[in-house]
């Protein structure tokens, strides 16, 4: 027998003891009580005002506690929260950061129910494989992240086999025959004839605001209403506790099956659904975003950026004319941070797999690196991911005097591009190079300029290329070494491992 606890009541203002609000009020007005009568004198003008402007300070205290950041989708429901929330003047001006989400519902999903079937037959065999592995091994490598029920079992496996048979029909073009066809599987066929049908009329919304400007004048108007919004966080949706393919995880399957064919891609969805997709994720956004806000008038000092890899990176592409309003916009940003390295392991960017796509990612990225006054900067690709281009070239064209921590992670060098970088700092900074590839040059050279440039404190993190392409030299390197390495760079010791043998 579970035993009875009583639910406790939220901590609210509320539930302060009314002498301690008093406390603060009568702080407010000087006041004294007067130990003949008892009584308190009665507050003047100066008192009254003194007390509104209190009042006032605890509601400035409390709006950014309201609602600090305010996520935005591409959906009718979520255009509407943010013209409400923007609209409201206290919930308003507690916000501080606009998240914009860019998942996306596909084009050719939405042009035709077969491949909705198909689509959807895939990936609930994939959960079928999921879930069996889950009930037969503790240890099987195909288990789900996320906990599965205790009541799934092999009757719940047959339902989900059921449909997947019923599905196939749709996707041959079959149609229902009530004499050969049971009750269940013509249901099952109409659960999702109705998901596709307002699949369809999400991805049509989401087209036409798209195209018609919608999106963007929505975020802007509503940015303009937040008179303390500077920030702005822009990503694919990805969700790390997403349970995906979860088809089958509630016992009324009905809920949970909705939930899955209705719900957005990510940018990398498109590369599992099918060999060529037919639609492109708007990725455009990540660089008229920043332009329609800093036209609308509003200042950004902060910018995050976290996608999951695109099929195609041409949507990133700008005319030379969008480049230049691109750097306008964001010469008032403080901090940057571009992660292309994905949420999961294996959906980073990998340019080089596209024919141009490095140069178009790399121009996006310069764009955004003129701003001259960044204090903070954080780039993030995968691992090899740029290949054998050099994300020191574009580093080195710009000039961040003021930067105070640096991080980089799958950076790409060659010999003098981080010198020449480093030259133009005025200010202390720390920097982490995480993963960085040397591709000319070498180790030994590099780090003892990092360890003689006097303003900067630096960390190395399993660092690639040059030295490390040696077989023999890569056996020898352990955690030990690159200890000593961070001890060397840090002026903690004198002993470089990449010269301790020369």
């Amino acid at each position: 027998m579970i035993p009875h606890t009583e639910s406790q009541s939220a901590v609210s203002i509320i539930c302060i003891p009314p002498e301690l609000l008093k406390h603060i009020f009568l702080h407010v007005l000087h006041a004294r009580k007067s130990h003949a009568t008892n009584q308190r004198p009665a507050p003047n003008v100066d008192d009254i005002r003194s007390l509104r402007l209190t009042c006032r300070r605890f509601c400035q205290l409390a709006s950014p506690m309201l609602t600090p950041e305010l996520n935005v989708f591409m959906t009718e429901a979520s255009l509407e929260r943010l013209k409400n929330v923007s609209c409201h003047q206290l919930i308003g001006s507690g916000v501080r950061s606009v998240h914009v989400k860019l998942p996306y519902y596909d084009r050719y999903l939405a042009a035709t129910l077969s491949h909705f079937a198909y689509f959807h037959i895939y990936a609930l065999d994939r959960h079928l494989s999921q879930l069996r592995a889950a009930i037969n091994s503790e240890d099987s490598a195909l288990r789900p992240f996320y906990e599965v029920p205790i009541w799934v079992d092999a009757a719940v496996l047959q339902v989900g086999e059921e449909m997947t048979s019923a599905w196939k029909s749709i996707y041959t073009g079959d149609p229902d025959d009530p004499d050969r066809d049971s009750a269940e599987h013509i249901n099952y066929r109409n659960i999702l004839r109705d998901a596709h049908r307002q699949y369809r009329l999400l991805f049509e919304a989401q087209e036409h605001m798209r195209q018609n400007g919608r999106f963007l004048s929505s975020i802007t108007s509503a940015m303009t209403r937040m008179p303390f919004v500077n920030r702005l966080d822009i990503s694919d949706g990805q969700d790390i506790n997403r349970k995906e393919d979860a088809y089958l995880i509630d016992r009324g399957y009905y809920a949970s099956l909705r939930v899955v064919m209705l719900a957005p891609h990510t940018w990398l969805d498109a590369s599992n659904m099918y060999a060529r997709p037919d639609f492109e994720p708007p990725a455009e956004f990540l660089h008229r975003l920043p332009v329609e806000i800093h036209q609308a008038g509003v200042t950004l000092r902060e910018i995050n950026i976290q996608c999951s890899r695109p099929w195609s990176y041409a949507k990133l592409n700008m005319s030379s004319r969008e480049r230049a309003s691109l750097i306008e916009s964001i010469q008032n940003l403080q901090t940057l941070t571009f992660d292309a390295g994905g949420k999961k392991r294996g959906t980073g960017w990998l340019p080089e797999l596209r024919r141009g796509a490095t140069d178009i990612v790399f121009d996006l990225l310069s764009a955004f690196l003129h701003a001259s006054g960044l204090e903070h900067l954080t780039i993030t690709f995968p691992e090899f991911a740029l290949g054998s281009r050099s994300l020191g070239k574009v580093l080195g064209a710009t000039q961040h005097k003021h930067l105070k921590k640096l991080r980089l992670t799958g950076a790409t060098f060659m010999a003098g591009e981080l010198e020449q970088y480093l030259a133009h700092f005025k200010s202390p900074c720390d920097i982490v190079l995480e993963l960085p590839e040397l591709l000319i040059g070498t180790w030994a050279e590099e780090t003892t300029y990092l360890r003689s440039h006097s303003g900067v404190l630096t960390t190395v993190v399993a660092p690639l290329g040059a030295e490390l392409s040696d077989e023999q030299f890569r056996c020898t390197w352990n955690p030990e070494e690159e200890r000593m390495l961070n001890e060397y760079l840090q002026r903690a010791s004198s002993a470089n491992p990449f010269t301790k043998n020369i």
